[in-house]
This record gives C-alpha cells, sequence and structure tokens, in this order.
C-alpha cells in the first residue's frame, strides 16, 4: 500500500473491525506507544497486541470520527467527537516495505490543545 493510503486504509480497518485488513497493514513487530498524560500509558508490541489493542479502542468509540491527516510528516488519523473536538492523535512510522512499524497515539488533553484551538470547550 503507497504510503499516502496508509492513514485511510488504517481508518477503513479500524471502522469496519477487521482484524486481518488491520494485521495486513502491521509490521509483524510493531511497536505502539499510547501517551494519555497519565499513568494510563501502553507500550505494546507485536502485530496482534496492536491491532486488538486498537481494535477494542475503536469498539469503545464508535461514535467519533477517524479522519486521515499528517502527523509530524507520518500518516496518521484525528479521532473526533460528535462536537468536532479531537480527543486522539494517532502517528503511524511506515517502514520501507510500506507496513507500519510504530504507532503513537496522544490522548493527552494538553498535547491536543493545539489540535483544537479555537474550538469552544477545548481549554
Amino acid at each position: 500500500m503507497p504510503r499516502d493510503d496508509i492513514a485511510g486504509g488504517l481508518r477503513d480497518a479500524l471502522d469496519a473491525g477487521d482484524e486481518l485488513a488491520l494485521a495486513a497493514l502491521l509490521h509483524p513487530d510493531v511497536r505502539m506507544l499510547v501517551d494519555s498524560g497519565d499513568s494510563d500509558g501502553v507500550d505494546a508490541r507485536g502485530r496482534a497486541a496492536v491491532a486488538r489493542f486498537l481494535l477494542a479502542r475503536r469498539a469503545r468509540r464508535r461514535g467519533d470520527v477517524l479522519e486521515p491527516v499528517q502527523v509530524n510528516g507520518c500518516p496518521g488519523l484525528a479521532v473526533r467527537r460528535g462536537d468536532g473536538l479531537v480527543v486522539g492523535v494517532l502517528a503511524a512510522d511506515v517502514g520501507p516495505d510500506g507496513r507500519i512499524e510504530a504507532v503513537w497515539l496522544s490522548t493527552s488533553a494538553p498535547k491536543l490543545a493545539h489540535w483544537n484551538r479555537g474550538r469552544s470547550g477545548a481549554d
């Protein structure tokens, strides 16, 4: 999959709850770091563990919209609530083989402040 299509493929797999499609996007040794801004952060390794975590997280937040974005030059997803407020940003580091080698997910409100500038309820 071309690098530009990674975010859309990731969104589609998560929205469909398709573990096989999601796993196909991930390198077998993928690493995921979740920065929640508190002690609930996550550090997971391996395609199965990362896919399960992301799918479970998506299942809990079905009302949110996943929007393909660029995050620090990487393909990614902004997670928006129904009111448009960004509640998470995921960045994917894509390896030379086109698979995701690392995933960073930030759900820390202070770190998401610049994604929500000008939005009511963001501060």
